[in-house]
């Protein structure tokens, strides 16, 4: 693929991953624009427009559009970036557990998937893979790593404080984690994010999410409902809820 090309789909990926971080969609102008650019892949590599065209409806939160897309791409290339940017165009619609799956796959088919470890890491915690963030640092240690970006090292701090002050059964964070999604989603709500907090030495997980007030107090009062029926678990000293997600700018 020629330099102007590249540079064609990587303006795309930039542009998209900034839309769904601010959780913001683009224009009518601006989504034709990156579709058409888009489009000018095609005889190149169709696989990647398909790619294109997936990220670039997850950020336009057209779901049925986004898999259609990714599915395509996934039917015409072989390239494992395709399934990574699956993973994370799902993640961008805030469908957490289908994005795992999707980079499970990911990292098992790249080469060298040691550059795609920090979106696994945020993916799988955003899961409640909480087990395959451990296993993930536990083989960075086997193998001599010792220098790891503070960034990559926070979710390794994040999962072991969990696990040691809320030591629930692994299976149960991804429960968890599942009612969490089910609910955001039925919100419409898209992109969430988490952040941890120890207040009088108990321990808050709040899942960050774009929504007012009154949204926010309506889900909290649904996945308490739902957390409560949850058996064997003790939930008395770890507090999972919703938080407005301007909240992450207070915590430093």
């Amino acid at each position: 693929m020629s330099e102007e090309l590249t540079a064609v789909l990587n303006n795309i990926i930039d542009a998209t991953e900034k839309y769904a971080l601010s959780q913001t969609k683009p224009d009518d102008l601006t989504s034709q624009r990156l579709k058409n650019d888009a489009k000018r892949l095609l005889n190149i590599n169709p696989s990647l427009t398909a790619m294109a065209l997936g990220l670039i409806a997850s950020v336009e939160g057209d779901v049925e559009e986004c898999n259609k897309q990714h599915t395509l791409s996934l039917k015409l290339g072989k390239d494992p970036i395709l399934n990574l940017n699956y993973a994370i165009s799902m993640k961008t619609l805030g469908y957490n557990a289908e994005s795992f799956r999707l980079i499970e796959n990911a990292m098992n088919l790249l080469p060298d998937p040691s550059f795609a470890i920090p979106i696994y890491l945020m993916i799988a915690i955003n899961a409640g893979e909480y087990e395959h963030v451990q296993s993930c640092e536990d083989l960075l240690i086997t193998k001599g790593v010792t220098s790891i970006p503070p960034h990559v090292q926070q979710y390794f701090d994040d999962v072991n404080t969990i696990v040691r002050k809320a030591p629930l059964p692994f299976h149960i964070y991804p429960e968890i984690a599942a009612i969490q999604e089910t609910i955001s989603l039925n919100n419409k709500l898209g992109l969430t994010e988490y952040a941890l907090e120890d207040i009088n030495d108990e321990l808050y997980l709040w899942t960050l999410v774009k929504a007012d007030a009154k949204t926010i107090f309506l889900m909290n009062a649904l996945l308490e409902e739902e957390l409560s029926q949850l058996e064997n678990i003790n939930l008395d000293d770890f507090h999972i809820a919703f938080k407005a997600k301007e909240f992450k700018d207070e915590l430093g």
